[in-house]
């Protein structure tokens, strides 16, 4: 037997009732943040600055008949790096989106051909007639013709 008392933590991970309960907000809310914004430029505002400084001074380098090659490139960099800031911003990444029907199969699609005028039809055939080659249609005529009418 050892005199060691029990530990109360387990070390770590995720623990019953702890941190921000589900729904609620940010203790930083919208009014302090119209607050803070209202005392001067927001952090934006100051990369985009800085970004278009940086881009000035570059190009001023780089109009020099013999620009000085070292400051060009800390130019160019200082550029970059705040451009490559402000970015995310500007330009939020695109997500992946992966859209299916019911239980991840393909999305079911209704199409009245009956709507569609003969020129419609005729050039509809040739993409019908490649996707049932292609096996890309199941009970599809590959030749197009269809069923014969009684």
């Amino acid at each position: 037997m050892t005199d060691e008392a029990p530990k109360k933590n387990k070390g770590g991970g995720r623990q019953p009732g702890a941190g921000r309960p589900k729904g609620r907000r940010n203790t930083f809310t919208e009014a302090e943040k119209k607050k803070a914004l209202a005392r001067g430029l927001s952090p934006l505002e100051v990369m985009t600055d800085l970004m278009n400084h940086s881009y000035k001074r570059w190009k001023a380098e780089a109009r020099k008949r013999k620009p000085d090659e070292d400051v060009l490139m800390a130019k160019q960099k200082a550029t970059l790096e705040a451009a490559e800031k402000l970015a995310p911003y500007i330009h939020p990444k695109l997500a992946a989106v992966q859209h299916t029907g019911k239980g991840g199969g393909p999305i079911p699609v209704a199409v009245d051909l009956t709507k569609l005028s003969d020129a419609e039809l005729t050039a509809l055939e040739p993409v019908v007639a490649a996707l049932a080659a292609a096996g890309g249609l199941a009970g599809a005529d590959p030749e197009g013709e269809g069923t014969p009418e009684a």
